[in-house]
């Protein structure tokens, strides 16, 4: 069996295990999600994930940081489509700028971010984009697609008894052609859900634009796209501003 009947086989398997899995939907996008990994497990391993972090990273004393991440965080939680998570808000020493959102509502916001989020309504940006991955359970939803494709690759592996050298290939593939495009989707959908969520807690969603414009402005070395996890800025400003005349709607309507 060639290399290109090998990952098809991989693919099918995949295919099948999706068919075999219950639907989630994500909110406000309403995208239909794979998801097998329990809700509790996932809990479970975000608040050990979040733990490890706190005991490897400073927690910043900066009480202007501080009160900003908690009252954003907050204020946004609680109008989003929240299932009950116990939500955390850490800020943490360093100077990445940079944000994690892990499974059950814990969040953290690194001080190099305060950098590149200039004003409240900025971080709200970044604090609702999280909180929408968060919500959306995209991380279950990532393990849940690794674990059908791990399913996959060892299907397609058995296929022959000459596969192991191909075992690589295909995981590269796989990789390029299945795991971060998916990643970049999500990214792209917490986006969109994030500037709801902004909206409906009070902060102008026009500000997501201005943030990723300040992104693009603070530079850095980047890969290309199709080799990266996230989304250009200027493709994150396109996408926003296609999303942004509902945010606007919405955020027109709570302070109008």
């Amino acid at each position: 069996m060639g290399i290109v009947n090998r990952f098809g086989a991989a693919l099918g398997a995949v295919a099948a295990l999706t068919a075999l899995a219950g639907c989630e939907t994500a909110p406000v996008t309403e995208r239909s999600q794979f998801i097998i990994v329990p809700e509790s497990q996932a809990i479970q391993l975000g608040a050990d994930a979040y733990q490890q972090i706190r005991s490897e990273t400073p927690v910043s004393n900066d009480a202007k940081m501080n009160q900003a991440v908690q009252e954003i965080g907050r204020r946004i939680a609680a109008v989003a489509d929240d299932p009950g998570y116990d939500w955390e808000f850490t800020v943490f020493e360093d100077s990445s700028p940079n944000a994690f959102a892990l499974p059950g509502g814990k969040v953290g916001v690194n001080t190099g971010l305060f950098k590149v989020a200039q004003n409240d309504n900025q971080l709200a940006a970044v604090m609702a984009h999280e909180i929408a991955h968060a919500i959306a359970r995209h991380s279950s939803e990532r393990m849940s697609r690794q674990i059908a494709l791990q399913g996959g690759l060892a299907v397609a592996g058995a296929a022959s008894p000459a596969a192991a050298q191909y075992s690589q290939v295909l995981a590269q593939a796989a990789t390029l052609g299945i795991v971060l495009p998916f990643s970049r989707e999500q990214e792209a959908e917490a986006d969109e859900i994030g500037l709801i969520y902004m909206a409906r807690a009070g902060y102008d969603p026009r500000a997501a634009v201005e943030l990723w414009q300040n992104f693009a402005a603070y530079g850095g070395d980047r890969p290309p796209e199709f080799l990266s996890t996230h989304p250009s800025p200027d493709n994150r400003i396109q996408r926003l501003q296609a999303s942004m005349p509902k945010a606007m709607e919405i955020y027109n309507k709570r302070n109008g």
